[in-house]
């Protein structure tokens, strides 16, 4: 068996993977713990629309399950203090952009927020899935109000766990986490549509214009978590200054491979005359 050279968590990897509409399916009827008919992806996945130099993590999935509900994706690494602020102001976007003019409120559809995250979150609570819902505080007996649902996923409480590798959302874990082999094998095995994931990422990986996309763009997460990470502890004119001097030496290596200043522009977000100025004092 191939090993994954990167991670099914880096985001270009993971909406490819979920671009595929079957293993979408799997996926979510695993998670939601519901059987769907039919699901559609509302941003097909393309490398050509790829932005390097946008904010890593808005690459998110939306789809649309059964015609009832519509379903945001996101898989982010990097950890936020404000990240849950952050899926409520999403979810307040995604029931808003859904109305349109002359639509009644009896036509909105529900919205359903995943978010998979690879750090800890809620640390007072074990669970690896957590599902969010608003309930009245003094009557938490009684059904919550409809239309929002807000599920999260902590890999890394996953990684410390023992999961049982029977249990379908495991098998779409230990898939997306990439770190344990062994369960990843399990999960193969038990799940036709893991080891079609597995095979189809292997495909994906082994094009090299995927390759390359995907080795640049996590080159850039890191270089822009450490950019931010230095921002916080020396201020964000340092941070900045940091961030880009990151760009100027991704521009270089860039430059030595051949790849042309607009190729450089788009994925730095350096100006042209940044660039050739870079060019000329190499």
């Amino acid at each position: 068996m191939k090993d994954i050279k990167y991670t099914v968590k880096n985001d270009i990897i993971f909406n490819f993977l979920f671009s595929h509409e079957d293993l979408l399916k799997d996926f979510l009827e695993a998670i939601l713990k519901k059987s769907i008919k039919e699901v559609e992806i509302a941003n097909q996945f393309s490398l050509n629309k790829i932005k390097y130099y946008e904010k890593i993590g808005v690459l998110d999935i939306k789809a649309k399950i059964n015609e009832e509900a519509l379903v945001n994706i996101e898989m982010q690494r990097d950890s936020q203090s404000y990240y849950t602020k952050r899926v409520l102001l999403y979810a307040g976007g995604l029931i808003r952009g859904e109305l349109k003019a002359g639509d009644k409120y009896e036509d909105l559809k529900d919205v359903i927020m995943i978010n998979i995250l690879d750090f800890t979150i809620f640390n007072d609570i074990e669970d690896v899935h957590t599902i969010w819902k608003l309930k009245e505080i003094n009557h938490l007996d009684k059904k919550a109000l409809e239309g929002l649902e807000i599920h999260f996923v902590e890999l890394d409480k996953f990684r410390n766990s023992k999961p049982d590798m029977y249990n379908k959302l495991n098998q779409w874990l230990a898939l997306i986490d990439t770190e344990n082999k062994k369960w990843m094998e399990v999960a193969m095995e038990e799940n036709k549509k893991i080891k079609e994931a597995k095979e189809k990422v292997d495909d994906f990986m082994s094009e090299e214009d995927a390759r390359r996309i995907t080795e640049l763009r996590e080159k850039w997460r890191l270089d822009y978590a450490s950019s931010i990470s230095s921002a916080t502890k020396k201020g964000i004119a340092i941070g900045e200054a940091k961030l880009n001097k990151a760009k100027h030496d991704i521009a270089k290596k860039l430059l030595n491979k051949n790849l042309t200043i607009q190729e450089i522009k788009e994925i730095t977000g350096l100006e042209e005359k940044e660039i050739l100025k870079i060019k000329n004092n190499k």
